[in-house]
């Protein structure tokens, strides 16, 4: 799908300009003579290449935009006053080129359709709801809540590992220091005296000799590994492998369930409560699901409410999926609310996620720290015992 600027005019001969999603110019052409516009000039709209732009100035965009409709400002008005607020140099331009889309006649929703890369695949279509149902301000308002919890989760399992990396971190260059400085210098006093190293500090020795001509060619191929990596997972039949591996493993398809669920769920629920069409808000939270398995398991969603058949009774019948979202939801669609009760679930599953995080991480501690310390105690006894060893020695 691309994006099209159109000028085209109706039967009273009135001109209309703006943008269409369309697959082709000829598609955008029959959908402008099925809304009875009959085009004058076509052409696609070209995607400029831009900086990633940081998700809370983003965010900050859609509360400011929203408390500035809620005051009674137009759109146009509201897209000027905040453009100028930006400190982004980058995020700036693309909120000026919405200004530019809206005052030549698109709707807000389908200017935003064009910065896909920077607001995501959700957010046009939950204003183009608020737009239908006049509710834009508070569609607004839900989405940058949406934005936020999303980046507030990201930041919580980011910061779960910070203090285990730190400390691997530090055993790791200790253990270099260890190997290229320090046991060489006990081996040279065994050159020294004509004696033999002892076998434990060899082996130590002859590690620091390669880290310290060949070092350079670990971190080159850790690169090499993991651009491999990315590469064959890129590959949809590697990736499928990867991920049912990954699902067999109880606490890996644990950790992949919920964090998914939390995503699909509050992304869903929030697409629901913003009034996003159901089955079009699934198929986008379909596309959202990272793991091939999952993303499987959830792929009948759709036609299983198309046909006519509750949510609830989906989850409740399919395997992977925890009993409390078939339990949680059949409440929730009793009780005519689906957009919160998905919410609620998503808020569940996080909340679950970062106690089982919180547990790992307090059992990783201790586990790092033992490893290292038996390594690194190793290292240090192969240097006491040659020390011992020198007391031998026979003048």
């Amino acid at each position: 799908m691309g994006y099209f600027q159109y000028q085209a005019r109706d039967v009273q001969g009135e001109t209309h300009r703006g943008v269409l999603e369309a697959l082709s110019e000829m598609e955008a052409a029959r959908k402008l003579k099925s809304s009875r516009l009959y085009p004058i000039k076509i052409k696609p709209v070209k995607r400029r290449t831009r900086r990633r732009i940081p998700e809370e100035h983003v965010i900050r965009f859609f509360g400011e935009l929203s408390d500035l409709l809620h005051a009674g400002l137009p759109v146009d008005r509201a897209l000027a006053l905040v453009s100028t607020n930006q400190t982004h140099k980058a995020f700036q331009r693309v909120v000026q080129d919405l200004l530019e889309e809206v005052q030549g006649g698109s709707d807000l929703s389908t200017a935003l359709g064009k910065y896909r890369d920077v607001f995501g695949n959700v957010s046009d279509h939950m204003i183009r709801a608020g737009e239908a149902s006049g509710t834009l301000a508070p569609i607004l308002k839900r989405l940058a809540l949406y934005l936020e919890q999303r980046r507030a989760f990201r930041q919580s399992l980011i910061s779960s590992m910070i203090y285990p990396l730190i400390l691997i971190g530090i055993s790791l260059i200790s253990m270099v220091i260890l190997l290229i400085y320090v046991i060489p210098r006990f081996a040279q006093i065994f050159e020294d005296l004509n004696q033999e190293v002892p076998l434990l500090t060899q082996i130590l020795l002859q590690a620091g000799v390669f880290l310290k001509e060949y070092g350079w060619v670990i971190p080159l191929l850790m690169a090499l590994g993991i651009w491999g990596g990315k590469y064959l997972y890129g590959k949809n039949t590697v990736r499928q492998k990867v991920d049912q591996i990954l699902f067999r493993i109880p606490l890996t398809r644990y950790l992949i369930l919920h964090s998914e669920l939390t995503r699909f769920c509050r992304t869903l629920g929030t697409m629901v409560q913003a009034g996003v069409p159901l089955l079009r808000s699934i198929s986008l939270g379909e596309q959202l699901l990272m793991n091939s398995v999952l993303k499987n398991s959830i792929s009948t969603l759709h036609q299983e409410i198309k046909a006519g058949h509750s949510m609830s009774n989906f989850f409740r019948t399919r395997s992977p999926f925890p009993p409390r979202i078939g339990t949680m939801l059949r409440i929730a669609e009793e009780q005519g609310n689906l957009g919160e009760g998905l919410i609620s679930l998503g808020d569940y599953f996080e909340g679950e996620l970062q106690r089982t995080l919180q547990r790992i991480m307090t059992l990783m501690e201790p586990a790092v720290i033992i490893f290292t310390g038996l390594i690194i105690g190793a290292m240090v006894m192969s240097m006491f015992s040659a020390i011992f060893g020198i007391n031998e020695i026979q003048f």
